[in-house]
């Protein structure tokens, strides 16, 4: 039976009969992670298995030397994390726009740009990672109003991006990039971060007010 599991690096005994890692979870879940946090990571013997493995994974027999390390992250600190996530992202982007702009601005019609496919996986990604941010921030009653007019936005670049690579119009990929795109990234690096100060500094507040006085 599981003698101990680590919960963010931390050991932390088991009191209680916990023979596979459903029994493991179920306990930690039930007893360890606190009213709106979630078990983002789950390792057993330096294996990751996910936040939800499958019925066989779960079924797996734990010893006194199996070792199960788990991830407990608040919305707080997951929106923190994927903001960071999505601002390196756009700051990658935004630094090789111009060259990729040029590139399309000179390529022929049959010659494809090597890095156009990169680019527009990358935005797609991004678009995501708002809706992931989203749905943490709306529980924080933080105004996200710049970030989801950003998203919006993208949306539309990246339809006008798909086009004009599907019509090998390399010219109008350029225009797209520089003129719309480019700023697009400016801006998120910009209220990425602006909106992470906003949670910290609001969770902070939070937290002061809970603490006890006198």
């Amino acid at each position: 039976m599981l003698k101990r599991v680590i919960i963010n690096n931390k050991k932390v005994p088991v009191p209680v009969p916990v023979k596979t890692l459903a029994d493991a979870l179920h306990w930690v879940e039930e007893t360890l992670v606190p009213a709106g946090h979630t078990i983002t990571r789950v390792a057993l013997d330096e294996r990751v298995v996910g936040d939800d493995p499958s019925a066989e994974v779960a079924a797996t027999k734990l010893t006194d030397q199996s070792k199960l390390e788990i991830q407990v992250d608040s919305p707080v600190e997951l929106t923190v994390q994927t903001l960071d996530a999505m601002r390196n992202l756009a700051s990658v982007i935004l630094g090789g726009l111009k060259v990729l702009a040029v590139e399309c601005w000179q390529a022929r019609p049959n010659f494809k740009p090597a890095e156009l496919e990169s680019v527009t996986n990358d935005l797609e990604l991004i678009i995501d990672l708002i809706s992931h941010i989203m749905g943490l921030v709306d529980p924080l009653h933080v105004d996200s109003a710049a970030i989801q007019g950003i998203q919006g936005m993208l949306k539309r670049a990246l339809v006008g991006l798909r086009m004009a690579k599907s019509n090998s119009d390399w010219k109008a990929c350029a225009r797209l990039l520089l003129n719309r795109l480019e700023p697009l990234m400016k801006d998120l690096v910009v209220e990425s971060e602006t909106l992470q100060l906003r949670i910290l500094t609001q969770t902070s507040v939070q937290l002061s007010q809970r603490a006890p006085t006198g």
